[in-house]
């Protein structure tokens, strides 16, 4: 009775990490990267330099210099935030919903000693909500109060920051439709306000625009119109723009006219449409701003509506200067940077645009007026993100090569204008630095920083360069029309010249910085970085992974064709080589090792070993099996087998039959008088069982609703694709024996074969004179045939063994984080070989294969494993630390299991929703214990595991003087100098709020946790594990182990 405790580990207990083990696990999403979703209001503070976004789902999020962001989301759940407004220089908001309601938001101070932004009051205006929609918001200059106009033309004034509406000081239709002269009139109703814009130098006159086209000039001291200005020939009016010399204003209408107007004229003494005569568009928006020559024309719209009524375009004008910027999304709302000249006028110096899909800043200073380089903001997803690669542990070397040769002549250089706050973070100890790859549907690879704060754009490579596609040769920016001027401006651009392009698969040396990237139509490219540009034929070489086999038919997509002629190559990444694989089916499984100079590669029809330094072949192997015709259909197979679905139903309903496996035979042995029942019992279970599964919104079968295990069958190669490789892997380790280490490559498929090679790799020096070989080979089936997903070796002390070792590179580069922790009680053992299928983690003893340990995934819970990484879990002090196998599973469940000779699991973390599809299979688990997903198209959610690897931004708007903070005063300044405002960011996500923590996960999960108060390691008892007296135990859990 005791043989199980002792298989399971135990003996001596590891006293430090006994001590240090509730400190290295922690579950956190911490902050978003990338661009907001559905972005739908905008705004600027141009005292404290922050600027603001809403978006459709009531989150706002405030931006300064890189390293400062504040985030908050409306209670209301997912109403859009319609209109942001800052109370300038106090660190104060004021947000207007879709539901008509007007929010307070400010940065408050919090327990912890930052600020957050924070929630503070609300208020509705009274009324029927249709007739006192709001339209427009217009903050005064003294911070006192604002005003708020309807869709029934009225203006109400709103106290600030109480956020309560004066009786006194509205303004109604009635007042200004009684003073209208009879030539100003435009009927019984005004219609809507449009704008309201306060004067420039004096704050008691407002500007108000009606839609049906009549201006007032209202004064807030007398309480009457000073001045009417008449409608200009029945036209709609839009929008109102002050000029700043304060004695002219400009009004834009919905024909795409704009009129200019003197303060004491009561005509126009210019009327003209840029783009006319023919009909034109809306202008939605203009700015009247000056500069140190002539004054800009900014607006939005106004295109001529039967050539260009799809464009989405902003003009600008300044005298004999006109660009008609062209992006390709919609337009939310734009600003101009100012600074103030000699005279006082504001000189506009940056136009800053928002767009639907991307951020955009123009230098209207520097000739040709370029757009500026974002450090945050950028748009992950300008081209569709078909796969992501993180990286960990890049040297300085590369990362400083890297942003050397990345020179963009076409942008400015001007520094950041949005640089308010102060990024406390800073001051933290230096990190290891992170990339993150992201392979586009268009061919591009682009590489990203994600070590801070910020996810900001290093270097895009362009892979398509190498291949003739249609077009080729066509400058995007040429538009061939005189007039209007166009110019294509921003990086979105959601369409592809060909689908093949697309990158599949990405991988980066963090030490010699080459990068290798696979695409759909099997063309793998090996990039490496050099500081000179080169002109040169690239290498290639095809390999047929079918080795000639003549009973399959490739029934997909053709390859690319690879350019005859010499190449032109800009400095930074190059191809150095490329390999196409035949048939040129989707790139399945990538891995690289530079320092060796090879690549592994998998498709659905095999893997092949490329030396990409000598461009030379080392390994083929086909792995299809007979009748299996899936593999040649493509990326888009219509063959789907009615005897799979009636199998895959069968199997189901026969396991839940045999119930719990080991645990449910022991139990009837002692009741054979309760068989029957218990039979009908589980029949009725099963049945269940699977109509809830053929439900939508049922993510998988779930065998612990029958109380017991699921029996792993062996899969038929009928189930499709089993020859898919789904993983390569390089290690150095003793695999012909136990004396000799050696480089290997493994490879894993669809229907649980892990093949393994023993490579003899020439030394450095005679690397190009000789060829890399491998002198031998073993193949292991696994007996559940479930799909490997990930391979890896790990040492006597638990740390991976890839090579080269990225973990102690990563110890080199950062000198003040803690060494590998290994407990002196334990020895070091023989290495250990980790396979990861989707339904289990299997651990075997290296050189020898046997069989030491094993974790059931699906036989528990029905659920599917579908990302594995080992992490490095350390405390906050550095002062402990170890390697965890981190799996995530298809119900958004995370399982971190540690000590590799023991895996046993310690915690389960619910990180994502089960219905999520999209966020789990874009999710990526990090060397250093963190992970992120797509939350949304054009956002990466962060989150960690350890507490050593969680990234907070703390940041600080502005800087209180030493007088003002004994004070205590900055809540109605005017000034930005006379409030400080600083704060700790908190993740701003939907999900937190629902998502329990890990100990209820596995209070609910684990029966044995269920009189426990706290979180335990698991025991032998925990159903994952199984030892050698199960009915299928791990000596028999290996169908096949023969040479190659």
């Amino acid at each position: 009775m005791f043989r199980k405790w002792k298989k399971g580990g135990g003996g001596a207990t590891d006293s430090s990490r006994e001590k240090f083990k509730e400190d290295i696990y922690t579950f956190k999403k911490t902050i978003k990267h990338g661009f907001p979703y559905l972005p739908s209001a905008f705004a600027y503070d141009p005292k404290l330099k922050l600027m603001v976004i809403g978006n459709k789902s009531g989150e706002i999020k405030i931006f300064g210099k890189p390293g400062v962001e504040f985030t908050g989301i409306h209670e209301q759940g997912n109403n859009q935030v319609c209109l942001l407004h800052f109370i300038c220089g106090q660190g104060k908001l004021v947000s207007v919903l879709d539901d008509n309601s007007i929010h307070l938001w400010s940065l408050e101070k919090t327990k912890t000693g930052g600020e957050e932004l924070k929630w503070i009051k609300s208020n509705q205006l009274p009324g029927r909500p249709g007739v006192n929609q709001i339209t427009v918001v217009e903050i005064c200059s003294d911070n006192s109060s604002m005003w708020v106009g309807t869709e029934s033309g009225t203006i109400h004034k709103v106290a600030l920051p109480k956020l309560h509406i004066m009786e006194k000081g509205g303004i109604h239709q009635d007042q200004i439709i009684q003073s209208v002269p009879d030539n100003c009139k435009t009927g019984k109703a005004l219609g809507s306000v449009e704008a309201i814009s306060e004067h420039p130098s004096t704050s008691s006159l407002i500007l108000i625009g009606y839609n049906r086209g009549l201006i007032a000039l209202w004064n807030d001291e007398t309480q009457n119109v000073d001045h009417f200005y008449p409608n200009v020939e029945g036209k709609t009016l839009e929008s109102l723009a002050w000029n700043s010399n304060c004695k002219e204003f400009m009004s834009a209408y919905s024909d795409g006219y704009l009129c200019n107007w003197r303060v004491d004229s009561s005509s126009p003494h210019n009327t003209y449409s840029p783009y006319g005569p023919f009909p034109c568009k809306p202008i939605l928006k203009a700015l009247w701003k000056s500069s140190r020559s002539h004054t800009f024309v900014i607006f939005s719209g106004g295109m001529p509506r039967a050539n260009y009524g799809d464009r989405h375009c902003i003009s600008v004008i300044q005298d004999n200067k006109h660009v008609t910027f062209d992006f390709t999304s919609r337009i939310i709302d734009y600003f101009v940077i100012c600074k103030n000249s000699r005279d006082g006028e504001e000189v506009g110096e940056f136009l800053v645009v928002l767009a639907e899909e991307e951020l955009v800043v123009i230098d209207l200073q520097e000739e040709g007026w370029p757009s500026l380089p974002l450090p945050y903001l950028a748009s992950p997803h300008a081209s569709a993100i078909t796969c992501c690669q993180h990286i960990y542990g890049v040297s300085d070397t590369i990362f400083q090569k890297i942003q050397t040769s990345n020179q963009q002549t076409k942008s400015s250089n001007a520094e950041w204008p949005i640089n308010g706050g102060e990024d406390l973070s800073s001051t933290k100890s230096s990190q290891i630095r992170s990339l993150l790859l992201t392979g586009h549907e268009d061919g591009n690879i682009k590489i990203w920083e994600v070590s801070g704060l910020s996810m900001w754009p290093v270097m895009k490579i362009q892979t398509s360069n190498v291949f003739q596609i249609d077009g080729d040769g066509g400058d995007d920016d040429e538009y061939g029309e005189e007039f209007p001027p166009f110019r294509r401006i921003g990086e979105f651009d959601p369409y592809s010249d060909d689908p093949r392009l697309a990158v599949r698969k990405v991988s980066m040396c963090p030490v010699t910085g080459t990068i290798v990237a696979g695409g759909t139509a099997g063309q793998v490219l090996v990039l490496s970085l050099s500081q000179d540009a080169i002109d040169i034929q690239v290498p290639y070489i095809s390999v047929d992974m079918l080795q000639a086999r003549t009973d399959f038919t490739w029934k997909g997509h053709e390859k690319l064709d690879l350019k005859t002629s010499h190449i032109a190559m800009k400095p930074g990444y190059q191809v150095s080589s490329v390999l196409q694989c035949e048939p040129p089916a989707s790139i399945t499984a990538l891995s690289l090792n530079a320092n060796w100079g090879l690549v592994g590669v998998g498709t659905s029809h095999g893997f092949a070993l490329f030396d990409f330094m000598q461009n030379d072949m080392i390994i083929s192997r086909c792995t299809l099996e007979a009748g299996e015709q899936l593999a040649m259909e493509g990326n888009f197979s219509r063959v789907r087998s009615l005897k799979m679905s009636i199998r895959q139903s069968m199997r189901r309903i026969s396991g839940s039959i045999r119930g719990g496996g080991r645990n449910a035979s022991r139990r009837s042995s002692g009741r054979r008088k309760h068989h029957r029942t218990d039979m009908n019992k589980k029949l009725q279970e099963a049945n269940a069982a699977l109509v809830d599964e053929e439900a939508p919104s049922s993510g998988g079968w779930s065998p612990a609703a029958t109380g017991g295990h699921r029996r792993i069958e062996a899969r038929s190669v009928d189930d499709g694709m089993t020859g898919m490789v789904r993983c390569c892997y390089f290690a150095q380790t003793y695999l012909r024996d136990a004396v000799s280490l050696s480089p290997t490559f493994w490879a894993g498929t669809n229907s649980g074969s892990v093949y393994c090679y023993a490579l003899h790799i020439p030394d450095y020096s005679k690397r190009q004179d000789h060829q890399v070989s491998y002198v031998a080979g073993k193949l292991i089936q696994l007996k559940h045939a479930a799909p490997v997903i990930d391979i890896c070796v790990v040492d006597g002390d638990d740390i991976p063994a890839s090579s080269p070792n990225l973990y102690n590179i990563c110890q080199r580069l950062n000198n003040n984080q803690a060494p590998i922790t290994s407990s002196p009680e334990r020895k070091s053992s023989a290495p250990m070989l980790v396979i990861s299928s989707e339904e289990q983690v299997k651990v075997f003893s290296l050189p020898k294969f046997s069989p030491k340990r094993k974790i059931k995934i699906t036989a528990v819970d029905g659920s599917l494993i579908r990302k594995v990484k080992i992490g490095r879990f350390q405390t906050p002090n550095s002062s402990y630390s170890e390697y965890n196998l981190v799996c995530l599973t298809n119900t958004g469940e995370i399982h971190m299991f540690s000590h590799f000779q023991q895996l046993r699991l310690h915690h389960t973390i619910l990180c994502l929703a089960r219905d999520n599809v999209t966020a789990i299979s874009s999710a990526l688990l990090t060397s250093d214990a963190q992970g992120l997903y797509q939350c949304s198209q054009s956002e990466f959610q962060r989150f960690a595991l350890s507490p050593a690897s969680c990234v907070d931004a703390t940041c600080r708007a502005t800087i209180m003087t030493s007088q003002q903070q004994h004070d205590g005063s900055g809540d109605h300044a005017a000034a930005a100098d006379d409030v400080a405002i600083s704060m700790t960011s908190q993740s701003a996500s939907e999900d937190n709020k629902s998502t329990p923590s890990s100990v209820d996960v596995n209070r609910r999960r684990s029966p044995s946790s269920r009189s426990s108060k706290k979180l335990n390691p698991s025991s032998p008892k925990t159903p994952l594990l199984c030892d050698d007296d199960d009915d299928d135990d791990d000596d028999d859990h290996v169908n096949k182990h023969e040479r190659l």
